[in-house]
């Protein structure tokens, strides 16, 4: 029996250049036998950073690229019959060939002309796109439509360019009468773009970011360390002075945008609303510091889903699952794609709750004891969904006066299931509000001490 296109076995890479990496997503699909995955890798194009307006990007460069990645990958994607020509290897089966290699150049990065025109030069078997504000648009779009939500953000953090874009969908009135009602998707964006490195250094002493530090350093101390961090680089950061000096960074960066859009971001959130993070910022801030940044800069409440795509496989397939089978470049699982969720509670707690149980809940899988859940006024918490089997149910309520005061509902319910839309874990920020940073570090010191008290993570 003939097996349908949109059943055979296929493979497809995309490469994704943005913020001086390249980020190489390989897609493989059999859906007939059940097994899709994705393989990942990023390389680092700092140590070529002052180097990219020379001729860098030559055939010899991206010939030993897709070497190497074939060895990451151990998957052959180079056909070699031809010397000295880069033609791809038609698919065959896994581990060998692919259908299809795309590469998405991000319209901010350094030398952009120069790279777009080594790849139309290296190969026509490569389909060259630009990752730009129409092509995140059209994914914003698609995802409202495909994912069931009615309000995305979209948050790109890149040291040197903060993007936060939106989607948000109501029902408008239409038709004699204005009696039909029918759905409108807006879209709206803002940006910060650093465009040279001097000021965005120099910014570090402002007494405004200042503000917002834990720890107490001189200006020659913050100057020579940021510097070098903006000067080169890096997947990971350890130095403790650097985690908290970009989690305040960041922190004031959404602030500012947030507040000088304020008609776009209000920060309240829909009860169907979901955060889409991106950007090598995810990668280099911890989790907790990441949610604190996203909270506090964006001045969020209400109840969301957060997805932090460290990948950046959203960039790369996410028009793949919102065509499905129509996509072009291969049809694989959303699973495949969607990193796991964060179902995030932001709610107005009374200060006479602030050492309470302001969350009580429980989590259950069929043949499984449920197991209780809380979470205690004052801190911001990260509890961990336990595997307890294909499909978990979740399911709590506000306690003690705790409120979702743009809600009529103060319970939630959710399910996670594997290889389809799956929670990682459920975040309670239980701090009362107004959040307020400062005056000086030790005062921030004292507050995230409070913060982070209880945290399960």
């Amino acid at each position: 029996m003939n097996i349908l296109p949109t059943f055979k076995e296929n493979a497809y890479l995309t490469l994704l250049i943005k913020d001086n990496f390249i980020y190489a997503n390989l897609a493989y699909s059999n859906l007939v036998a059940q097994r899709t995955f994705l393989l990942s890798d990023s390389t680092d194009l700092s140590p070529l950073k002052f180097r990219l307006d020379d001729i860098t990007f030559t055939k010899e460069f991206w010939f030993e690229y897709f070497d190497s990645l074939e060895k990451f990958f151990d998957w052959d994607i180079v056909d070699r019959t031809y010397e000295g020509i880069f033609k791809i290897k038609g698919f065959e089966h896994e581990e060998v060939g692919v259908s299809g290699v795309k590469v998405l150049i991000d319209d901010n990065q350094p030398f952009f002309k120069n790279i777009f025109i080594s790849l139309k030069d290296f190969s026509r078997d490569i389909s060259i796109k630009i990752l730009d504000d129409k092509y995140i648009n059209q994914l914003m779009y698609g995802f409202v439509q495909r994912m069931g939500y009615s309000q995305i953000y979209w948050i790109d953090l890149d040291i040197s360019h903060f993007s936060i874009y939106t989607a948000k969908t109501e029902s408008i009135s239409s038709g004699v009468f204005n009696k039909e009602r029918i759905p409108k998707t807006t879209i709206n964006s803002s940006k910060i773009d650093w465009g040279n490195e001097i000021g965005l250094i120099d910014f570090i002493k402002t007494s405004k970011l200042k503000s917002f530090l834990t720890g107490e350093f001189t200006s020659e101390e913050l100057t020579d360390r940021w510097g070098n961090l903006i000067a080169h680089s890096c997947e990971y950061i350890s130095d403790p002075l650097l985690h908290d000096v970009l989690r305040a960074f960041t922190t004031l960066q959404l602030l500012s945008i947030k507040q000088s859009n304020s008609d776009k971001f209000n920060g309240i959130l829909s009860s169907e609303s979901a955060l889409i993070v991106t950007g090598n910022i995810s990668n280099l801030l911890t989790k907790r510091e990441l949610l604190f940044s996203l909270i506090d800069g964006l001045e969020l409440e209400g109840v969301c889903d957060l997805f932090i795509d460290k990948e950046n496989k959203l960039f790369s397939f996410g028009k793949s699952i919102i065509d499905k089978e129509k996509s072009q470049d291969i049809v694989i699982l959303r699973g495949d794609v969607l990193p796991k969720a964060i179902k995030i509670l932001i709610p107005e707690v009374p200060l006479k709750s602030k050492n309470k149980v302001i969350f009580s809940g429980k989590v259950s899988a069929q043949g499984v004891q449920p197991r209780d859940i809380y979470a205690f006024g004052s801190s911001l918490q990260i509890l961990k969904v336990p595997d307890l089997g294909e499909k978990i149910i979740v399911e709590g309520q506000l306690k003690n006066g705790t409120l979702f005061s743009h809600y009529t509902f103060n319970n939630i319910e959710f399910m996670s299931t594997k290889r389809n839309f799956e929670y990682e874990e459920l975040v309670v920020d239980a701090r009362c509000r107004p959040i307020v940073y400062g005056p000086n570090p030790q005062d921030n010191r004292n507050k995230f001490k409070i913060w982070k008290d209880a945290d399960k993570e």
